[in-house]
């Protein structure tokens, strides 16, 4: 199984074809966390120009993959990953740590995103990045 971060979702509903290409290549394995989909519709509603169509298409997305949801234990691994983080320096955002724990809570090592340098600091986690 593989992650979708943020990033790659935006893109694909975009329609960059780096995006499409590789979602495409791996659609029999591709899962995404409740944290995307709150970045995915965050970014939909905050815009001044709301877009039911962008909403709709989403929407549609979402519903065509897998979404992973926070499990209990989620809160307290993404809490040892940004702690030790920082403690190195090496600080990332609070969603990239939780994407990461619900990840972990269901055996995933693998995520496609933009964003390699967040996820690259935790080891065990392999970045595809595009």
């Amino acid at each position: 199984m593989i992650c979708l971060d943020s990033t790659i979702i935006i893109d694909f509903l975009n329609g960059r074809k780096e995006a499409i290409d590789l979602i495409e290549q791996n659609q029999d394995s591709i899962a995404t966390t409740e944290i995307s989909v709150l970045e995915v519709f965050y970014g939909i509603y905050i815009k001044k120009a709301f877009s039911l169509d962008e909403e709709n298409e989403a929407r549609e997305f979402f519903n065509s993959i897998h979404v992973l949801p926070m499990k209990q234990g989620c809160g307290k691994i993404a809490a040892e990953i940004l702690a030790k983080l920082f403690k190195e320096g090496k600080i990332i955002e609070q969603n990239d740590a939780i994407i990461i724990s619900i990840m972990l809570k269901n055996g995933i090592d693998k995520i496609i995103t933009k964003n390699k340098k967040h996820f690259d600091r935790v080891k065990g986690i392999k970045v595809i990045s595009y």
